[in-house]
């Protein structure tokens, strides 16, 4: 059909859809904005990526029990000038949280923590109330523990890189399995207990 045989209604009812998918590709429309804040559907390794914030995360539904989704949220940590690193926490390999001083609650690996997971901090000290040993494997050190009474419901586990001064940090509350993550670039590793420990929780890769 020829451009000069279309009415005037029809050609100004095209002109007004090819405006409003404009307008929801611009950066703050609100149809993008909607887009970029929900989650993004699971893929096939059951992981969702891309939460930016501790807020998010803390306000997302919790899973129905035996959902395997994982939700990951990535925080770069901005330390103070001249604080302690994480390769300080060396002198506690073999010790446990409750073993002198509570690593989790003072020191380098709690100032970590704390802006990391926001109000899930106190669920992450709850989920380790029942720990093992800071341990050291390879080049990172690591930690996994359970609410008493809870294990496979309540968990929580950690690997500390201490050459990237950062950490990942697993998180098993209320169905729900979120990693947090303080450093950017490519993921810390999990080491090969912490794997196994989340693997035996989800189907996701543990990689």
């Amino acid at each position: 059909m020829h451009l000069k045989s279309l009415s005037w209604k029809t050609v100004l009812a095209a002109g007004a859809c090819c405006a409003l998918l404009a307008a929801c590709d611009k950066p703050g429309a609100p149809g993008a904005e909607a887009d970029r804040t929900k989650p993004a559907a699971p893929e096939a390794n059951s992981a969702v990526h891309g939460v930016s914030n501790t807020a998010a995360a803390s306000a997302a539904p919790a899973a129905p029990a035996g959902d395997s989704s994982v939700q990951e949220v990535r925080i770069p940590y901005r330390g103070a000038e001249g604080e302690a690193r994480l390769d300080s926490l060396s002198s506690q390999v073999g010790k446990y949280r409750h073993e002198g001083t509570d690593y989790l609650k003072t020191g380098p690996l709690a100032a970590h923590l704390k802006p990391l997971l926001g109000e899930q901090y106190e669920t992450l000290l709850k989920n380790m109330d029942t720990v093992g040993p800071l341990k050291l494997e390879g080049k990172l050190l690591s930690l996994a523990g359970n609410r008493p009474h809870q294990g496979g419901e309540e968990m929580a586990a950690i690997v500390i890189d201490p050459a990237r001064n950062g950490i990942r940090v697993w998180l098993l509350t209320q169905g729900r399995h979120t990693v947090y993550t303080d450093v950017e670039g490519p993921d810390i590793e999990w080491t090969p207990e912490i794997k196994t420990v989340i693997g035996n929780q989800t189907t996701a890769p543990a990689s």
